[in-house]
């Protein structure tokens, strides 16, 4: 049993991963180690975490133009997001998807409180859905 929630798909493609879940935006310039894919921003309610192979739920991208780079150096290195679920997803982060090749949703029809992490989540940037796998 599964319960899935409708939004846009910017980036198409399907992933599958444990979510890393947090309601703040997310710096892939300087607030992403590109080497190890661990959250390294002060002060942020991931630091420490891994995005390598999650799927990643937050409100948006913040920083500069540079995030879109970072995102391809991580997915280059095997250490990127498996999909990226936004609030309100940016040019930034949408950039980044397409350049890394990264599922991308935004918008859901639920708020992102409604996902924990840890929590098994199938995207599909294609349909526009994300599904919670139960």
């Amino acid at each position: 049993m599964s319960r899935k929630f409708k939004g846009h798909g910017l980036v198409g493609g399907i992933a599958e991963g444990a979510a890393l879940v947090t309601a703040d935006g997310i710096a892939f310039n300087l607030g992403v180690d590109e080497t190890t894919g661990i959250v390294i921003e002060a002060g942020h309610p991931l630091k420490d975490a891994s995005v390598a192979g999650r799927v990643l739920v937050c409100r948006s991208g913040k920083g500069s133009t540079a995030g879109s780079f970072s995102l391809l150096q991580l997915a280059e290195r095997g250490l990127a997001p498996a999909a990226i679920i936004n609030i309100q997803a940016d040019a930034v982060v949408t950039a980044g998807c397409v350049l890394a090749d990264i599922p991308l949703v935004h918008r859901l029809d639920t708020d992102i409180a409604e996902f924990a992490t840890g929590t098994r989540l199938r995207v599909d940037g294609d349909a526009g859905t994300v599904e919670m796998l139960l």
